[in-house]
Formats: C-alpha cells, sequence, structure tokens
C-alpha cells in the first residue's frame, strides 16, 4: 500500500472546532475549491495550503482549524489505529487462510 497516495476528488481533510465552550469538532473532505460553507466556517485559510504535505494550523479569533492533505497515509497510516486492525487480519490471515479472513465496515 503506497501511503502517498492521494484521491482523485479532494485534496484534503479541514478540521475545525470553536475556542468557546462546549466546543465542536467538524471535519470536511475538501476539494480544489473550497465548499463555501467551509470558509465561512474556519475564515481564509493560509496562503500555502496548496502546496502543503503536512499539517497546517491556524487560528481565528473564534476558530481553531487544521488541514491535512489527504492520502492513504493521513487515513490508514501509522498514526492512525487502522494498523492495529491490519494486524489483527494478517494475524487471522495466517491461522485461518487468506480466503476465510473479511474486514465488514458499516458506517451509521
Amino acid at each position: 500500500m503506497d501511503l502517498a497516495t492521494a484521491p482523485d476528488h479532494f485534496i484534503g481533510r479541514l478540521t475545525w472546532r470553536t475556542k468557546s465552550l462546549p466546543s465542536t469538532l467538524h471535519q470536511q473532505l475538501v476539494s480544489d475549491s473550497w465548499p463555501p460553507e467551509a470558509l465561512s466556517a474556519v475564515g481564509v485559510p493560509p496562503a500555502d495550503l496548496r502546496n502543503a504535505t503536512e499539517r497546517v494550523e491556524w487560528a481565528t479569533d473564534e476558530v481553531i482549524g487544521t488541514y491535512e492533505p489527504l492520502t492513504v497515509g493521513a487515513v490508514l497510516g501509522p498514526e492512525t489505529h487502522w494498523p492495529h486492525v491490519f494486524a489483527v487480519l494478517k494475524a487471522l490471515a495466517g491461522r485461518f487462510g487468506d480466503d476465510g479472513v473479511r474486514l465488514v465496515v458499516a458506517f451509521d
């Protein structure tokens, strides 16, 4: 699995939260042109985000924003919880064979 692979339709993941309590965490995938609702929530992001290769944070008076370039590594890489799932799948495949192991995921 190439951790640097990026999807075709999205360039990054935007996360923001308000500084005031209670703070609510919001996340949204962004394409090349950011959705107006995301811009209204986080304000104008730093200009250098188009070339960002790592996580970038910024703050306004009310919001803390974070942008991460979207890659396989950002979603499934070593800094996520997925390597533990893959290790269990690998152990099960070693015991029961590749054809006997499946990962079924449901999102609500």
